[in-house]
């Protein structure tokens, strides 16, 4: 489930061409950016430019044609949207104030996960979170200016 709680008059959304045999559409899922401009399903390496897509392949009628031209829209912007996710966009404990990348661990590729405790490697912050409902299992986050971070091994 993702639910865009800034009115999307005010946010950028961008079409993004895609492989429609191999790309898996969801919405509230991070995509990773090719070099080519196109987006591709995160796998199992870290990577630096994710977007996240809004759109999948449904019963609407314009959705459903975007994706078989093999186009799909993401939400790039700007910062400080904020944005609602349940368990199908993001995984492990997130606390209030975390900041989220993309995990590209088997299993979790393409969702949102807490930076703190990631193996070493570099990462691509994305958003932070805002606020927290376990009982419920979703999480409200707000969209930041992408950035890196490198973490270590300990």
């Amino acid at each position: 489930m993702l639910e865009i709680l800034t009115p999307l008059a005010k946010c950028v959304r961008v079409t993004r061409s895609i492989d429609t045999a191999t790309f898996v559409a969801k919405p509230g899922i991070w995509a990773e950016v090719a070099t080519d401009g196109s987006l591709v399903n995160v796998a199992g390496a870290a990577v630096l430019v994710n977007k996240m897509v809004m759109s999948s392949a449904s019963d609407n009628e314009y959705e459903s044609h975007d994706v078989e031209v093999g186009r799909i829209t993401t939400l790039e912007g700007p910062y400080g949207v904020r944005f609602k996710v349940d368990s199908e966009g993001y995984v492990g404990t997130v606390t209030q104030g975390d900041m989220l990348v993309v995990s590209n661990q088997t299993g979790e590729e393409g969702k949102l996960r807490r930076s703190a405790g990631l193996p070493a490697g570099t990462y691509e912050i994305v958003a932070r979170c805002e606020q927290v409902d376990v009982t419920a299992g979703w999480i409200i986050a707000e969209l930041l200016s992408p950035s890196t971070v490198t973490i270590a091994s300990t």
